[in-house]
């Protein structure tokens, strides 16, 4: 299920309502899109790439290295228009540079329906910029994007402050610290954690030598799709 946030108004108003996690409310805010754009053409589209996959160090690294810029995203998405290039992303009125994002969410919402989100902390009530789309072409898009002009300086800062002996936590319910991780009831230090993996709306850890994962964090919490990228980064 969705995030509390503003979304198109499934009643066709034409306007935003609030969404608070569970209903729809009766909250309206009117927002205007930008004028249209010319979209790119068939040829540019990228294929569609799948992110549920393990993370390990040679992984990770190949990840990091050069690659050509992504292809510009600009298209209608429920009568807003939603653009996101080398820069940053932005959907209707709103707009933030990759530079500026502090947490990144997107997961499968429900079936027919993915939800995309950047923002600056606190992460209720600080800015951000949220879509929901039921294309999951663009939506696999717009995370691969993320995974490119985004998620490597995230994971690199994070990985930092680890380094530097600070715990840190990471989607809201992993904490991460220089002799390992835990979470719920579960400890596991360095060696005894095989990596992570992003299946199924959830992000999962694996223990080493074990056939069933040892926790798992929803994949929609606020960074949780940074895990499996920065466990490999502090494996190295």
């Amino acid at each position: 299920m969705a995030q509390p946030g503003w979304y198109t108004d499934p009643h066709g108003t034409g306007r935003l309502r609030w969404w608070d996690g569970q209903r729809w409310t009766e909250h309206l805010h009117d927002q205007v899109a930008p004028p249209p754009q010319p979209q790119p053409r068939p040829s540019q589209q990228q294929p569609h790439m799948s992110y549920g996959q393990a993370y390990g160090p040679e992984a990770y690294s190949a990840r990091t290295q050069p690659q050509p810029p992504p292809t510009p995203i600009a298209v209608d998405v429920r009568g807003f228009w939603l653009h996101a290039d080398v820069q940053g992303v932005g959907y209707g009125n709103g707009s933030m540079p990759w530079a500026h994002v502090e947490w990144v969410a997107y997961w499968p919402a429900q079936p027919g329906q993915w939800v995309f989100q950047v923002g600056r902390h606190p992460f209720h009530g600080g800015p951000r910029v949220e879509v929901l789309l039921d294309q999951e072409d663009l939506w696999s898009r717009l995370a691969d994007m993320s995974r490119r002009m985004l998620e490597p300086r995230l994971v690199g800062e994070l990985a930092a402050r680890v380094r530097t002996g600070e715990q840190i936590d990471v989607g809201q319910g992993l904490a991460v610290h220089r002799g390992g991780v835990s979470g719920g009831q579960i400890s596991l230090n360095w060696r005894a954690l095989a990596g992570g993996t992003i299946r199924d709306g959830r992000v999962w850890l694996h223990q080493a030598g074990a056939a069933t994962p040892a926790l798992y964090i929803p994949q929609q919490n606020p960074n949780a799709v940074l895990i499996p990228a920065l466990l490999a980064e502090l494996k190295r």
